[in-house]
């Protein structure tokens, strides 16, 4: 396994490791075109330097992690997203409710940065995403930046544990998620 920067051959390999656990089931294909606009499309399109790929010996794309070094940054640019989403019939609840779970304003000064992580369930638990995520917080400590977050389903323990192991620490709890940091 081979963990390299995201190339723009990999944009539609990544985006199916992104909408992989919705494709093919009920219910799921209403808000896949939700899920790329606001969980991959902006970092892959703005931000493909802090994008980082795990591929197999056959290049093929298995997992990801991206995200981007400055959240002021993403504000500003990800607005053109936002408005897209809420373009999509029925899903501006939905983006609503991601801004208020990724205002991380208290966070920013210490936690700048914040990131998305995902791989093909076949290639979990193989020690895959502990190599992306040091490749993506290596990449943004070369750029100056000194810290990064997250947002992780209060009730997904496995990632939260993941996180965890992976220096992450305990930000804030909130109904929707917790919020995770770690210093760089």
């Amino acid at each position: 396994m081979n963990i390299r920067k995201f190339e723009s051959k990999d944009f539609e390999a990544t985006k199916y490791v992104c909408l992989n656990d919705m494709l093919g089931k009920e219910g799921y294909e209403k808000i896949i075109e939700y899920v790329e606009i606001m969980f991959c499309r902006y970092y892959l399109e703005k931000e493909p330097e802090n994008c980082f790929v795990a591929v197999d010996e056959n290049d093929k794309v298995v997992g990801y992690t991206y995200g981007v070094k400055d959240y002021d940054t993403y504000q500003e640019n990800f607005a053109d997203y936002i408005n897209a989403v809420a373009e999509l019939e029925n899903r501006r609840f939905l983006s609503e409710a991601l801004i208020e779970m990724y205002d991380h304003a208290i966070y920013k000064k210490d936690y700048p940065a914040h990131l998305h992580i995902d791989i093909l369930p076949d290639y979990q638990s193989k020690g895959i995403g502990s190599k992306l995520i040091k490749a993506f917080c290596d990449n943004l400590k070369e750029q100056g930046v000194k810290g990064v977050m997250l947002i992780v389903g209060s009730e997904n323990e496995g990632a939260r544990r993941f996180y965890e192991r992976n220096g992450f620490s305990l930000l804030q709890e909130k109904p929707t998620g917790a919020a995770y940091g770690k210093k760089l």
